[in-house]
């Protein structure tokens, strides 16, 4: 029985060695899943105020190319306008007359073109070409100088004046859309950039935030194994408490009764010599009355 007792002894100290070990597997396993769980929320957060930003970002660009549709739109109207009113002004010059030939002007420029042609294209001795290039330039000079003073002339008409200004306005307001149109273009170039890139972090971010996620689940599985396995271990230790009470409960009544009949065999002995009329003390009386003789 002693044997018996030791060797449960033994193993219950080795069940519970295991049960303290599946505590500690079972804690730092549920520490680590808390640990990547607050790492995947910090990401997924993160993911969160990204894809915001960059909705934004969508949100303004999309504005933006609604917008330049409408002052594309707003442009062609106004440069169609300037076109008419070169149409006018152009068709305006022809019928009046001034004291500059346009035909003149015209005749000047063909021959400015053949002789701008033959340079080009002709091999020409150094005095033929020095000479062309005079001529080249006292005919340039003599053009503007007939189109400068035909303007001139021009403008003194007050049709002609009136059209120049409203075709000026007309270019310039033209001009101011352009520039708008290319402000707002590269804008949306840099928002097209800028949404990519956002994107691409954002992928990065919500893939860490997955991976995260993942280790979670591994380590909240091996805390639950390792729980399961606790639960069972400490069931284990439960019934070998039992087992070792019943044992030493055993124990206990086996070595009562061992008494009680080494009790009851000194009591018969006493009881003989009592009958016989020897004399007994007071602890051999005492005897006699716990095993009921007396």
């Amino acid at each position: 029985m002693t044997d018996l007792l030791e060797d449960f002894e033994t193993k219950k100290e080795a069940i519970r060695d295991e049960v303290e070990l599946h505590i500690k597997k079972r804690d730092e396993a549920n520490a680590e899943a808390q640990k990547y769980a607050r790492i995947r929320d910090e990401l997924n957060q993160k993911t969160h105020e990204m894809r915001e930003h960059a909705k934004e970002k969508i949100a303004e660009k999309n504005e933006l190319i609604e917008k330049i549709k409408g002052l594309r739109d707003e442009k062609e109207v106004h440069y169609k306008a300037l076109s008419e009113l070169k149409k006018q002004l152009r068709e305006y010059k022809a019928k009046l007359g001034t004291g500059i030939d346009l035909k003149d002007i015209r005749v000047k420029e063909k021959e400015l073109q053949y002789l701008e042609k033959r340079q080009q294209t002709t091999e020409l001795k150094k005095e033929e070409e020095n000479k062309l290039i005079v001529d080249i330039r006292r005919l340039n000079n003599e053009i503007k100088k007939s189109k400068t003073l035909r303007d001139e002339e021009l403008l003194k008409n007050d049709d002609i004046k009136n059209l120049t200004e409203n075709i000026n306005q007309e270019r310039t307001t033209g001009e101011e859309y352009k520039k708008n149109i290319e402000e707002i273009s590269t804008r949306i170039s840099q928002l097209s950039d800028e949404i990519n890139d956002e994107l691409q972090k954002l992928d990065e971010v919500r893939k860490e935030a997955d991976e995260n996620h993942e280790l979670f689940i591994k380590y909240s599985q091996e805390s639950e194994a390792e729980h399961a396995a606790f639960i069972k271990t400490k069931t284990e230790l439960k019934d070998m408490e039992k087992a070792i009470f019943s044992i030493r409960n055993k124990s206990r009544v086996t070595k009562r009764k061992e008494k009680e009949s080494e009790l009851q065999d000194r009591a018969t002995e006493l009881y003989e010599k009592f009958k016989a009329g020897e004399q007994l003390t007071t602890e051999d009386l005492l005897i006699l009355q716990k095993a009921g003789f007396l």
